[in-house]
């Protein structure tokens, strides 16, 4: 039981980690599912039926991923969902918006933006610690920009509502 399960949160976070373009197909059968794919999505055996075709799509797709996988990269993908597991639920729903939106993009698009991130998971960590200080530094400011106009935004609504409890 807790292996299906970890194994079920494992093939969604592959889900998250990787692009997957989401095709409009048939339903398919919990029968239509090879052995080993029923084996690693038993957890979802009950539900199966109610998935949408896109849904059973992606998670047959996982499971085929989680087969080809080698035992050192099961084992990052499981340490990669206990972390999104301990994020605060803010922050995974800020990931999960993320990875929508990725998905949305078209495949040249995607394919730039994994170049990206494969350049710059390939560059020595001092180099990627300056380049993340530097983007921190970039979003203190921009928010430090955009704290004065909020600022004289709730001003002005304070002050149009004092107007209005004057005229009642």
């Amino acid at each position: 039981m807790i292996r299906g399960t970890f194994t079920l949160q494992l093939i969604l976070t592959l889900l998250l980690s990787v692009s997957i373009a989401a095709s409009a197909q048939e339903k398919l059968s919990w029968t239509d599912l090879s052995f080993e794919e029923r084996e690693i999505l038993q957890e979802l055996e009950s539900q199966w039926e109610n998935l949408s075709p896109e849904r059973q799509q992606r998670l047959r797709r996982g499971a085929s991923r989680w087969q080809q996988m080698q035992p050192r990269e099961r084992i990052q993908a499981q340490d990669q969902q206990k972390r999104f597991q301990n994020m605060p639920r803010r922050q995974q729903q800020l990931i999960n918006q993320r990875f929508q939106q990725f998905n949305g993009l078209n495949r040249d698009e995607q394919r730039r933006l994994r170049n990206i991130q494969r350049r710059y998971q390939d560059l020595p960590e001092a180099e990627r610690r300056r380049l993340r200080e530097q983007f921190e530094q970039r979003g203190r400011q921009d928010q430090a920009r955009q704290r004065p106009q909020a600022n004289r935004e709730l001003q002005r609504r304070s002050q149009q509502r004092v107007r209005q409890n004057r005229n009642n």
